[in-house]
């Protein structure tokens, strides 16, 4: 079974180095120059802020890995506002592109707030939905992770996209096919039980196999928060 982050404590530990100053710059520096970078403002369909820029970067850390990150950066204050880092987690017996989560962090900084309101919002469905076929829930929601998530569930489902309620203990996925299925189910994906992270929320762009049994390649660590 994939290792999921539970903690908000361990949580806290990943972004650290990104709400402290010199060391956000320093990792500014490490990704505007990484080797494998991308501009993909265009594929996210994002009209461009003047000084800031949306990048995608492969294989930084390693150079064979399942995961890349996306990030949105300031040029002129040296600094990442903006920072995802998409796992790929295979699904088996499924006919799709691999699944992904994302371990999502932004500013807290009121100077950018105008800028990256949409920006989470556009990753998610112009670009890694677009390539992904499937994205997968945090694993621990809290906050506003929370309501980011019931959000994107009912814009898929005003999109005719495919929403489903996961199950990862037995496997088990449940199609939800409308707005008052998904209000229904709010209490089951966000409720404060013990094992909540393992019922996860799916967004798809193409039909599942519900009421089936699938299963989530261990190889991969899905490591979420919004």
């Amino acid at each position: 079974m994939p290792k999921l982050i539970v903690k908000n404590v361990e949580i806290t530990k990943l972004f650290a180095h990104l709400m402290r100053p010199v060391e956000n710059t320093r990792f500014y520096d490490s990704l505007v120059n990484a080797a494998n970078r991308t501009d993909i403002n265009a594929e996210a369909q994002w009209v461009m802020t003047p000084g800031y820029r949306l990048l995608r970067i492969d294989h930084r850390e390693r150079p064979s890995s399942d995961e890349f990150e996306i990030a949105l950066v300031n040029d002129l204050l040296k600094s990442v506002v903006y920072y995802n880092k998409v796992v790929i987690a295979p699904i088996s017996d499924l006919n799709c592109r691999p699944a992904t989560q994302n371990l999502v962090w932004r500013t807290t900084d009121i100077r950018h707030s105008n800028v990256i309101r949409e920006v989470p919002h556009k990753v998610f469905f112009n670009y890694i939905l677009s390539r992904y076929d499937v994205i997968l829930s945090d694993n621990h929601q809290t906050g506003e992770g929370k309501f980011f998530w019931q959000r994107q569930m009912s814009y898929a489902l005003a999109l005719g996209l495919y929403v489903y309620y996961y199950q990862m203990l037995n496997a088990s996925l449940l199609p939800i096919p409308n707005q008052d299925a998904l209000d229904g189910l709010a209490d089951q994906l966000w409720s404060e039980d013990d094992g909540q992270e393992y019922h996860l929320a799916l967004i798809s762009r193409i039909a599942l196999p519900a009421a089936s049994s699938i299963s989530i390649g261990s190889s991969s660590s899905l490591k979420v928060v919004r």
